[in-house]
């Protein structure tokens, strides 16, 4: 007999899920059940007594005494057929018994004769199982001990009630205190970007003012400058500060090409995810990048467009970042005269902060500029 074929008032699929609430198939023995089981034996006098679990496809014991296992398969169990009745089912002989004559386990060892069982019933009405008693020999079940064994079968689900009330209350305390964890390292996060962006800020008030002659350009220079930072800090945002996409950074930036009728831009490259430590600087080199191919570069003719590519490549067991800019299409480039900010920080700045690899190539036919980086894989603050 399979669970599919008992004729039974509630659904199947709910009482396994009941069953599996109580996250007890499959523990190691407890004295709590290992105790109630021999009180169960004593009081009814019987040589074999169980606390039966009613899974998918077996019944599993959560605690036995004289039978010497801890499972069998479903279509061996006397337990399913007791499910269905309401209360305790006696059966005086099992070899007697149409349903149970053939059952493997009175026909051969350990040849069982008498069942008696009382159904473990959750709150809710579900049926999980039976506390049992079972005797090699056919016999005669008293009220008294009917009524202990009817009493003990409550013993156990309250002891079942009281084990998953203590795994959730420990499991309420485990995710109450991770969340504190998590909101320690979000405030140590926070403090550490907030200093970050502040000592940025303050570099860029300088460097800014250096490279600019006039208030007016400052002003507009700074302020782009600022919005681009904005811009990569409203990404690390959505993921704790912790990291950005890639590809996200880079249309922040190009952005106002994104709509011309002549492809402006070219993005290439795998899913990248930028630690905030590497999303930041390489936010501000691709702003310096755009906005100098606006003014000189690609960016600046119709027929003009900017190929950023980048990868992922594996370098002695370090995972780094090889990113390439290129523009096509522009007027003949040139060296600048003067080192502006833009390139200090893309030849200077740019490969202290990243730790790593920087080259800028003023090519006639277009700016080249190339970056290896390595990528920080530890998160500080756990996602969710």
């Amino acid at each position: 007999m399979s669970n599919e074929q008992m004729s039974s008032p509630w659904n199947e699929s709910e009482r396994l899920a009941a069953l599996r609430s109580y996250r007890v198939l499959d523990t190691p023995p407890e004295p709590e059940f290992d105790d109630l089981v021999q009180l169960a034996a004593h009081c009814c006098q019987a040589p074999i007594a169980l606390i039966s679990l009613i899974d998918e496809r077996r019944q599993w014991f959560k605690a036995e005494v004289g039978l010497g296992t801890r499972e069998t398969p479903l279509d061996r169990s006397i337990c399913l057929s007791a499910m269905l009745q309401p209360g305790l089912t006696v059966v005086p002989d099992l070899a007697e018994d149409h349903r149970f004559a053939s059952n493997p386990l009175v026909t051969a060892d350990p040849r069982l004769r008498f069942y008696a069982g009382a159904v473990l019933r959750a709150p809710d009405g579900l049926p999980l199982g039976a506390l049992c008693v079972l005797d090699h020999v056919p016999r005669v079940f008293s009220e008294e001990q009917a009524a202990a064994l009817t009493l003990l079968a409550r013993q156990v689900m309250s002891q079942f009630e009281l084990r998953r009330a203590i795994a959730e209350r420990d499991e309420q305390l485990e995710a109450s205190h991770r969340i504190e964890q998590r909101q320690s390292l979000l405030v140590r996060e926070l403090h550490h970007r907030v200093k970050n962006t502040l000592a940025t800020v303050q570099g860029l008030v300088g460097a800014t003012g250096r490279s600019t002659g006039s208030f007016d350009e400052f002003y507009r220079s700074f302020s782009k400058r600022i919005s681009s930072l904005a811009k990569t800090h409203n990404l690390l945002t959505e993921d704790y500060w912790q990291t950005a996409p890639l590809r996200e950074i880079a249309l922040n930036e190009l952005k106002p090409f994104a709509e011309s009728r002549v492809p402006r831009f070219m993005l290439v490259g795998p899913p990248v995810e930028l630690s905030a430590d590497l999303a930041v600087p390489v936010g501000m080199a691709l702003h310096e990048l755009t906005t100098n191919a606006v003014r000189y570069g690609a960016l600046s003719a119709p027929g003009g467009y900017v190929e950023i590519r980048w990868d992922v490549v594996e370098v002695e067991g370090f995972r780094k970042l090889h990113l390439e800019w290129r523009e096509h299409g522009g007027p003949p480039v040139s060296e600048p005269q003067h080192c502006g900010f833009g390139s200090t920080l893309l030849q200077l700045v740019l490969p202290m902060q990243c730790n790593g690899k920087v080259e800028v190539r003023y090519d006639r036919a277009g700016l080249r500029f190339r970056m290896d980086a390595p990528l920080i894989e530890h998160r500080l603050v756990p996602g969710y």
